[in-house]
């Protein structure tokens, strides 16, 4: 492989509501296109770092970005795994920046032989993907199976009340998954799992701040809604971590936050090994990461919805 040249290229995505969740409310994104020129084919990825989730900033992006193109200048032919190792150097603390090369370079491979990047890495990959809806965003008609629903911000009466209302609003035969981002102690958990126990949830998403895996464990011998977790889950030692405690029955990967494709696919065959449900998700980004997103579900036949 011949790369010529990497570009960046900066965006700016205002959003035509404020995107609330239980502890920040976002306005926009931001990030930068970035673009690898090899000598026949040009790959895309975004690289887009999320204040909350990612913890490199945009700029460190960038000087790093800087870096691997005076790594790879004038270095021609380079065998793929050489070149992921000059990334992985300048990239140890950035997986934001870590996916977006690694998409780039996986959709030049795809491109050379002529498939989409989930067919390049399994052949006998998924076609369709489901997808869940995000109420505030979606509504009823648009037909979605599972809505996602942002909770967390009120008492818990107040949450009681707006289930009945979205259960009468969207039918008995629509999920919800309930996303209060870790803003629960172990008790206000296990007495909030209760109070949503009468609805159809297909699962609770993060309720227990990420690193207390006791505490998640704990929670799951009180309820029988499914624990889901994202921000515990940052590399497969952390993955690893969760099954040894048995403290999630969901796992819901943001790729930006992990960074490499072997790294997001090994968490996913370790969840599958450990009869774990995955979930692949983006974070408000692009069309570009999501793309991408959309590209590792099929690649791994997940067959639960996926979305934000």
């Amino acid at each position: 492989m011949n790369i010529r040249k990497i570009e960046s290229h900066p965006y700016r995505l205002e959003f035509n509501k404020p995107f609330k969740t239980a502890s920040t409310t976002y306005q926009y994104r931001e990030g930068f296109v970035l673009k690898i020129y090899s000598d026949s084919f040009v790959g895309i990825g975004e690289v887009s770092p999320l204040e909350g989730f990612n913890n490199e900033s945009l700029q460190e992006c960038y000087y790093s970005l800087e870096a691997i193109n005076q790594s790879i200048s004038n270095i021609g032919d380079i065998d793929k795994k050489d070149l992921f190792d000059i990334f992985d150097l300048h990239t140890a603390s950035m997986p934001s920046l870590s996916f977006a090369l690694e998409t780039a370079i996986f959709d030049i491979l795809g491109q050379e032989s002529n498939v989409p990047i989930s067919k390049y890495f399994n052949n006998n990959c998924n076609d369709v993907i489901k997808l869940n809806g995000i109420h505030g965003l979606h509504s009823p008609s648009d037909g979605f199976k599972v809505i996602k629903v942002k909770l967390g911000f009120n008492n818990i009466y107040d949450d009681i009340e707006k289930m009945d209302q979205l259960s009468s609003m969207y039918g008995e035969e629509v999920k919800f998954r309930i996303d209060v981002n870790g803003q629960l102690d172990l008790v206000k958990a296990i007495r909030f799992c209760k109070s949503m126990e009468k609805f159809n949830i297909d699962y609770i998403e993060q309720p227990i701040e990420p690193d207390n895996l006791e505490d998640l464990a704990e929670l799951r011998l009180h309820t029988n809604i499914k624990i889901g977790v994202d921000e515990s889950i940052v590399d497969i030692f952390s993955a690893g971590q969760l099954i040894d405690n048995q403290a999630a029955d969901v796992f819901i990967i943001k790729p930006m936050t992990i960074g490499k494709y072997s790294t997001i696919n090994n968490i996913i065959k370790l969840a599958q090994k450990n009869d774990i449900e995955c979930v692949i998700t983006n974070m408000l980004d692009s069309a570009i990461n999501r793309m991408a997103c959309i590209q590792v579900a099929l690649s791994n036949n997940i067959s639960k919805e996926c979305g934000v």
